[in-house]
């Protein structure tokens, strides 16, 4: 269930964000954030154990965000552009190729990937995880083998292809 939509973003403020934070959206966070600018929704964990094996851990990861975020929307909590000086559930200096497009329970969040064979990939961090890892961690790294390691110690775990496949997922689970 949608419970807060933001309208179109500014395309001057998308560029600037992404100027400011090195980062750049891929076409389909892009159409998202040019349609919508950000979506605040709910979906109940209950029904997720009558799902078919495969899709209940994509079930269960979407009801645990319950987030995505916008740029220059205005809400002081769906506003990236108003969290990202101080946001404590994401480090662009530790991964500067991922930025954070979704939050939900524990601080855990969706990530999308900008470099490397993973590029595009929608990621959902363990948010308990998050302040355990240290620049030392991934110094020297590349982006595919910092994904890679982030994967293997639990604090990865790719929930869809791009942005567009999340939204197809999201859908079909509201």
């Amino acid at each position: 269930m949608v419970v807060g939509r933001y309208g179109g973003a500014n395309a001057e403020r998308l560029a600037a964000y992404e100027r400011d934070y090195g980062v750049r959206f891929s076409d389909a966070y892009r159409r998202f954030l040019m349609r919508e600018n950000g979506l605040d929704y709910a979906l109940p964990h209950d029904g997720i154990d009558a799902l078919p094996t495969d899709q209940r851990r994509d079930a269960f990861i979407l009801s645990d965000i319950n987030t995505l975020f916008g740029i220059g929307n205005g809400h002081p909590y769906f506003d990236l552009e108003a969290l990202a000086p101080e946001m404590g559930f994401h480090d662009y200096n530790l991964t500067p190729f991922a930025h954070v497009v979704g939050l939900g329970g524990d601080f855990s969040t969706l990530v999308e990937i900008t470099e490397g064979e993973h590029a595009g990939t929608i990621i959902y961090t363990d948010g308990e995880l998050f302040h355990g890892l240290t620049h030392d961690d991934l110094d020297g790294k590349s982006a595919d083998a910092a994904i890679e390691y982030l994967s293997e110690i639990g604090y990865y775990a790719p929930i869809a292809k791009d942005f567009d496949d999340l939204l197809d997922k999201f859908a079909r689970l509201s």
